[in-house]
């Protein structure tokens, strides 16, 4: 089965419970697309971690202590570094699953899903949130969020493998009530790899100050989000229904950047699952 990871940012992290679902009943996973904080998923799941090992890493993480260090940070340095201390230093022609970050071009609106090349800059380009992070070049285009143009990468997931497709999607609009009905306070066990705690607290440590030297040539976040925005309501008129299995956890009152929830957020990706057509 192939694996379609929806953006979606704190909210994404309802993947990990999917994973987890996955793992249990022994279902085996041929490729993985990833958007946005899908492919920050996905690609942690292509380096061969386990969903137990995601649960109690995004767990144990200081969020708030992190958030800090994002905002003050220039350029997305602080973002960057994280993501090569967690991800590490590989291309994504050595994985041993195949694995697609779905990202936007700027300039033109397009889809491009980054499949071969450095797997930290194809999650970086990915995860350009506009107004939030700045876009990323690669190979000359200006790539920011996949989201605006693919939120779920069903098409990716489908070239990667010859293989049904498994989407998770996290977008659905909020229900007030629901979600803190269902949400449990503990649902795993298990410790964070150690090698990756001390990576984000490496990175913690390095990024206490603003570095001022540091300044990215880009578009000013306003005029990024703005034309964001405009290819994200042209592209989204487009899309069409596919036949796939389809999960779609209860998160749509979580907040983008919720997470200090993330314990309460696998749980219910993993409780959709159990609950969603894949088992009939």
């Amino acid at each position: 089965m192939s694996l379609a990871l929806g953006g979606g940012a704190a909210k994404g992290l309802a993947h990990v419970g999917v994973l987890r679902g996955l793992e249990e009943d022994g279902i085996e996973v041929a490729a993985v697309a990833g958007t946005s904080m899908g492919s920050i998923v996905g690609a942690l799941l292509s380096r061969g971690m386990a969903a137990r090992e995601m649960e109690a890493f995004f767990s144990a993480v200081d969020w708030s202590r992190l958030g800090r260090i994002m905002v003050r940070s220039p350029g997305g340095a602080a973002f960057s570094d994280l993501l090569r201390e967690t991800i590490g230093e590989v291309s994504i022609e050595e994985l041993e699953l195949p694995f697609a970050a779905v990202c936007c071009d700027l300039d033109d609106g397009e889809e491009v899903v980054l499949g071969t090349g450095d797997l930290a800059d194809a999650v970086r380009a990915s995860s350009a949130i506009p107004g939030i992070l700045p876009p990323l070049v690669v190979d000359g285009r200006t790539l920011v969020d996949g989201a605006l143009v693919t939120p779920v990468p069903v098409a990716a997931a489908e070239r990667l493998a010859d293989a049904s497709v498994l989407a998770v999607n996290v977008l659905r609009p909020p229900k007030p009530g629901q979600l803190g009905k269902r949400m449990m306070n503990r649902l795993f066990e298990g410790s964070a790899p150690a090698q990756l705690l001390e990576g984000v607290d490496t990175i913690l440590k390095r990024h206490r100050i603003r570095l001022w030297r540091r300044k990215a040539k880009f578009p000013g976040r306003f005029e990024v989000m703005m034309q964001s925005f405009h290819i994200m309501q042209y592209n989204l008129s487009k899309l069409c229904a596919s036949d796939l299995y389809a999960v779609e956890p209860e998160v749509g009152e979580v907040g983008w950047f919720d997470f200090h929830l993330a314990r309460e957020i696998m749980a219910e990706g993993y409780r959709a699952y159990r609950e969603s057509t894949i088992h009939e």
